[in-house]
């Protein structure tokens, strides 16, 4: 089990037992555990004894349960748990704005046990019959209960990615100097995926055959690995450059690019320059850049090598897990030039958000710090500062000035219609202290919709205002969508590819915001962290002046 699936068996259990009504100390010290192994860079089977104590909210008793999840994959007290609660109610969990105490009111009173048993119950208005459920919060949890259910089958491309390189692996092992490459959404780095793809010249029924694969037919007759479906085109290669490219563009791409396919060819290069056009990333072949024709054909795309710092990371001085000290000594080791700290801002006070006083003290070690590396490295003094409703920013003017950039982001209170969320964001944008606007819509993949706003009028205000937009590279968030950034760029926006890091090992999801940055055709000189130190340092310094 990895990291993640080893913090969600906490979360489940404290979840559970929350659900049982068990002593909310034992409860909580389950979710500590969840919040701190999320957040944990370094495999924990890598981690001694010694190794594991050190991580917050990880006794003796938590450090045994880890070890057996490792050894055999689950727990006793967990299986205790699963198998006094319905399978559809523990379902239920899993959907947004549903805690524990509601499930069990929902359960327990109306004796619901499935996701469709609620979602009915919800048309029927029944769950207004229950004590702390109103119109608003059934109209909510049915909302949510759709999102739900139309998610399922859906997984995000950071898990699809990793997974399917494990199986191109297993394939290459297995059946050496045979031709297999990624093809369908997956080349085209889509956000969220329902399978992978892949173009072979060995047939599916060679492949499935082979053990050590992975490949195995689910019980629907077709070929998956670890529970993903897996689609097999075949080609003896004397079309390969043909069907990759027909595989890997969407529908309109080639006709009204004319790219010719009827001609065979091996190679998709010769099929472009056939059409007197140059190589176009497979990331680009979408619709949306189609109206952005030079975007398309501007061979200059932004790669993880241009990024030079991190603009948004976390340090134990809020809810990251490391200190400031490692957060930067792991950026030093990745190369990077400089890292933004962006601690949570006093009001989000879930997160440890600093007070005055403690940003004040970590203004003096981040000096302390950089007095070290006498300008080999840097750390600039940040914020990621909480949007209040009214679009105010949650220190007064006299802080926001001492920092040398702040991020405006919005954590709450996140149901908004379009128009107060768009004035909340707009407002934040229009203060002469905000630099960077964070994940603009608050949505998580697959988890969250995230509040509406109108882009363009979100897009026209931060170009007007000089105010750079974050594209957070969280795989959860991926936000802003990558649909935008073309409308973005063409106004003249700076976008910032920001990890959004809340440990070391969540400074390498840089790599997921550029591969969404890709499909919409940016190029480094439109990044504001492919600046180097040295251009970074007169950047902040001129917008504070």
């Amino acid at each position: 089990m990895d990291n993640k699936a080893i913090a969600n068996t906490f979360l489940e259990l404290g979840q559970l037992m929350e659900l049982h009504g068990e002593s909310p100390f034992k409860t909580k010290a389950y979710q500590n555990a969840y919040l701190s192994l999320k957040k944990l860079g370094t495999p924990l089977n890598e981690l001694s004894d010694s190794e594991l104590k050190t991580i917050p909210g990880i006794g003796s008793a938590i450090q045994e349960k880890i070890k057996e999840l490792l050894d055999k994959g689950s727990f006793s007290a967990i299986e205790k748990y699963r198998e006094m609660t319905p399978p559809g109610v523990r379902e239920i969990l899993q959907v947004k704005g549903l805690g524990p105490k509601k499930v069990q009111a929902i359960w327990k009173e109306l004796q619901i046990e499935s996701i469709g048993e609620l979602l009915y119950a919800c048309q029927e208005n029944r769950l207004t019959l229950l004590d702390g459920f109103g119109a608003k919060t059934q109209a909510a949890v049915e909302q949510n209960l759709q999102f739900f259910l139309d998610s399922q089958g859906w997984f995000r491309y950071k898990d699809i990615y990793l997974k399917a390189n494990e199986l191109l692996s297993k394939l290459q092992k297995s059946f050496p100097g045979e031709l297999f490459t990624f093809t369908g959404a997956l080349i085209r780095q889509e956000q969220v995926l329902s399978d992978i793809e892949l173009l072979c010249s060995v047939d599916e029924i060679v492949l499935t055959a082979h053990p050590e694969t992975g490949l195995v037919i689910s019980a629907e007759g077709k070929p998956e690995y670890e529970g993903i479906p897996v689609i097999i085109y075949y080609s003896d290669g004397i079309r390969w450059g043909n069907l990759s490219l027909q595989l890997s563009s969407s529908d309109d791409i080639l006709s009204r690019l004319g790219l010719d396919l009827t001609a065979d060819s091996s190679d998709e290069l010769a099929i472009f320059s056939a059409a007197g056009l140059p190589f176009i990333h497979p990331a680009k072949r979408n619709s949306v850049l189609l109206e952005y024709r030079d975007i398309m054909l501007n061979e200059s795309l932004i790669e993880n090598k241009d990024i030079k710092g991190v603009l948004h990371a976390h340090s134990n001085y809020s809810d990251g897990l490391n200190t400031l000290e490692e957060m930067a000594a792991s950026c030093i080791q990745s190369g990077y030039e400089y890292l933004g700290i962006t601690d949570h801002s006093k009001s989000a006070f879930y997160a440890h958000g600093l007070e005055i006083e403690r940003v004040l003290q970590q203004w003096r070690e981040i000096d302390q710090l950089n007095e070290r590396w006498n300008g080999s490295f840097k750390i600039f003094k940040g914020i990621e500062s909480d949007i209040l409703y009214d679009g105010r920013l949650d220190y007064e003017d006299d802080i926001l000035e001492g920092f040398d950039f702040v991020i405006a982001s919005i954590h709450s209170i996140l149901n908004m219609d379009e128009a107060k969320a768009t004035q909340r964001l707009i407002t934040a944008i229009e203060n002469p202290y905000t630099r960077i606007l964070g994940h603009p819509t608050g949505r998580l993949l697959l988890s969250r919709k995230g509040y509406p706003i109108d882009h363009i009028k979100i897009i026209d205000a931060a170009a007007a205002n000089d105010v750079v937009i974050e594209i957070n590279a969280n795989p959860h968030r991926l936000d802003l969508d990558w649909t935008w950034i073309p409308y973005a760029t063409k106004k003249g926006l700076k976008l910032s590819i920001n990890p959004d890091a809340h440990s070391i090992g969540g400074i390498s999801d840089i790599e997921w915001g550029v591969a969404a940055a890709q499909k919409g055709g940016l190029e480094p000189n439109q990044c504001l962290c492919c600046l180097s130190l040295l251009e970074i340092e007169n950047y902040f310094k001129a917008k504070r002046h």
